[in-house]
């Protein structure tokens, strides 16, 4: 018992190391596939990079392997596993540890629509929703008018602002992409907590670090309301 307790805290402990660079060379493998496209592989030093069930990290698209492989020739003397995002998302994708379908992320993704960000306004304050009117509502009026929907911001959380038309509409375009692409999708609407956005982005309305502050936007300005509070406390401190 005591043995096991040990050996699990030394593993965890190993897990919190940062991987020191091992390797000179990051290249892209093709390999002609005999029924289907060319599979592209990451190899360093000319030896291809396996998941953690021993798989090949191999994928069809030419571009997202030279953006993985950019990803391990920018790390430096230590392996920042956190900003590789793409590495470990084609990872999940080839190992799919849960055992997901097309069908099980696009009912996940399906469940932060009604809640998306983007839908829920905060008229009791001024600032916050002027704000949002500015950035948030014509990436409302983008999303209507791709998906010929009716989506309507809500001004609190009791009201619906997705009909069961606009789920459908939307689900059946979820489901218009490969497992791939939906595992990629999946982490972007957690991250964002929108579909909005990354459907803005994929429709290109806007750019990664646009869309990052349509994410950010509530904080942003409350810290900037917080931070004029501070100020005024101080100077009336000191005056």
């Amino acid at each position: 018992m005591f043995s096991r307790c040990t050996r699990r805290l030394a593993s965890s402990a190993s897990a919190l190391v940062k991987k020191q660079r091992f390797y000179k060379e990051v290249s892209v493998v093709t390999e002609s596939a005999a029924a289907g496209p060319p599979q592209y592989k990451i190899a360093l030093d000319g030896r291809i990079i396996k998941t953690q069930l021993g798989r090949p990290l191999q994928m069809s698209s030419e571009p997202l392997a030279i953006a993985i492989a950019e990803e391990w020739a920018a790390q430096e003397k230590d392996i920042e596993q956190g900003h590789m995002r793409l590495s470990g998302l084609a990872m999940t994708a080839i190992d799919n540890p849960t055992n997901m379908t097309k069908e099980s992320i696009t009912a996940m993704i399906m469940e932060y629509l009604a809640t998306d960000t983007v839908l829920f306004f905060a008229p009791e304050n001024q600032a916050l929703m002027e704000a949002q009117k500015e950035h948030w509502a014509p990436l409302i009026d983008s999303a209507n008018q791709d998906m010929n929907t009716q989506l309507q911001p809500a001004l609190d959380f009791v009201a619906e602002p997705v009909s069961a038309e606009c789920r459908r509409k939307f689900e059946s375009w979820l489901m218009s992409y490969d497992f791939w692409a939906l595992t990629g999708l999946q982490y972007a609407v957690q991250s964002s907590k929108s579909v909005l956005i990354p459907h803005g982005m994929i429709r290109h309305r806007v750019g990664a670090r646009e869309a990052v502050e349509l994410a950010l936007l509530e904080q942003r300005v409350q810290m900037k309301q917080w931070g004029e509070v501070r100020i005024a406390i101080e100077f009336v401190l000191v005056t």
